[in-house]
């Protein structure tokens, strides 16, 4: 790559992988084929991949596989792993046979306030949705910054 790409945002996907395979493959077909062999047959299951992140190229599969025996404030779990490790995988096994047999993992819990994002989608007029939301603006946005702020001292431990 020589140059910056400008409005690599705004590409289609197949622009985005035309654009990927032309730059760093000289093109090479085997590029958008490896690429593309990944995506889902199911069109609307791959739209929500897509979704997930900007400049989604493809979908990377990692194996999942699972770590029994973990014994968690005395009940015993498997741990589902997705990684392409497998030592990972033998290592947390076998640490949970070995815990387990020396009284497992404690764990307690410190707090359950999170902060999140919430999406939605508003198919109707969307002067409607204008007229609804603006008189509590000022309230939505007023409770946003003091829930923000709690959480930046509890962070720092003020």
């Amino acid at each position: 790559m020589s140059t910056p790409i400008q409005g690599f945002s705004k590409l289609s996907k197949e622009e985005k992988i035309d654009w990927v395979s032309q730059t760093f493959t000289q093109g090479d077909p085997e590029t958008k084929s490896l690429l593309t062999q990944y995506w889902h047959e199911d069109k609307d299951l791959q739209k929500l991949h897509d979704e997930f992140i900007e400049n989604t190229l493809s979908n990377f599969y990692v194996p999942l596989g699972i770590a029994p025996n973990f014994l968690i404030n005395d009940h015993l779990y498997a741990i589902p792993m997705a990684i392409e490790e497998s030592s990972v995988v033998a290592a947390a096994s076998k640490a949970a046979k070995f815990w387990g047999t020396r009284g497992g993992f404690k764990t307690e819990v410190l707090g359950t306030e999170k902060i999140g994002q919430v999406h939605f989608f508003f198919k109707g007029d969307p002067k409607k949705i204008k007229n609804f939301f603006c008189p509590y603006k000022a309230h939505f946005i007023g409770r946003l910054c003091l829930t923000h702020s709690e959480y930046g001292k509890a962070r720092r431990g003020n």
